[in-house]
């Protein structure tokens, strides 16, 4: 597959921080960001370790394969890595879903960038959203309080923030930068005995930005959990109304 090729090329070049001969990803980078030839719905999950982002996302690819009989997606997963060094496979290994030939993977080695994406990730990205896939989901490495992954690549249609209800006190939220940025916020984990009070204190934190802003709550490892459902659902809606609706739920508390 060509884009088997070209994405390790960009990757190594990269990280020798010279010029991509081989193809003009600088221009399709700008094209994107223009809205010209996108053919992808470009989706950014962010959050920290163990918060449950790849489980997550894997079973959303599940629905989007069974409600898409034709439809083709790809993911570029952000490993940590040594720098100069390849990535660690770790989520190939969890995403039994995605593991279907209509959905290209790429597992990507941060080489020691901070923020929680690779240095190549925007050629990357600029290159997959021209490949006619339906989405291209990108997920960071785990983040911490002042990570802002997606701010400024221009091309992130929507931005998933994914969090654990253990994430502290409540003075911990103030400090999340992402909270402020997220189109959607997801708690997952929600079956644990502090969910409750956690979305309660998300709520309050994302009410202070007068934005419209969604809070869901999921159990991404339970089956058919009603929450990744409301979460798929609103992550379809983008591109038709560019920001989904409204949504405040509490089904799995």
């Amino acid at each position: 597959m060509e884009l088997a090729r070209k994405l390790p090329e960009i990757e190594e070049a990269a990280a020798k921080q010279k010029k991509h001969r081989t193809s003009n990803i600088k221009s399709a980078r700008g094209r994107i960001r223009r809205g010209e030839h996108r053919t992808s719905k470009v989706i950014g999950f962010t959050g920290p370790g163990g918060a449950g982002k790849t489980t997550l996302i894997d079973e959303l690819v599940l629905r989007f394969l069974n409600q898409n009989p034709k439809g083709r997606i790809a993911i570029l997963s952000h490993d940590p890595s040594v720098i100069g060094e390849g990535a660690l496979l770790g989520d190939r290994a969890t995403m039994i879903n995605s593991q279907d030939d209509r959905v290209f993977m790429r597992s990507m080695a941060t080489r020691g960038q901070a923020g929680g994406l690779s240095p190549a990730t925007q050629d990357c990205l600029a290159l997959l959203a021209e490949s006619r896939f339906d989405y291209v989901i990108i997920e960071t490495v785990g983040t911490g309080q002042e990570a802002m992954p997606f701010q400024k690549n221009g091309i992130v249609d929507l931005t998933v923030l994914v969090m654990n209800p253990d994430y502290g006190s409540r003075l911990q939220l103030q400090k999340i930068v992402m909270l402020d940025l997220a189109d959607i916020v997801v708690v997952n984990k929600s079956d644990l005995q502090r969910a409750r009070t956690a979305h309660t204190e998300i709520e309050q934190r994302l009410e202070q930005n007068r934005r419209d802003q969604q809070l869901i709550d999921t159990v991404a490892k339970r089956h058919r959990d009603s929450g990744v459902d409301e979460l798929f659902d609103l992550i379809s809606m983008v591109g038709r109304d560019r920001r989904p609706r409204q949504t405040r739920g509490r089904e799995n508390l």
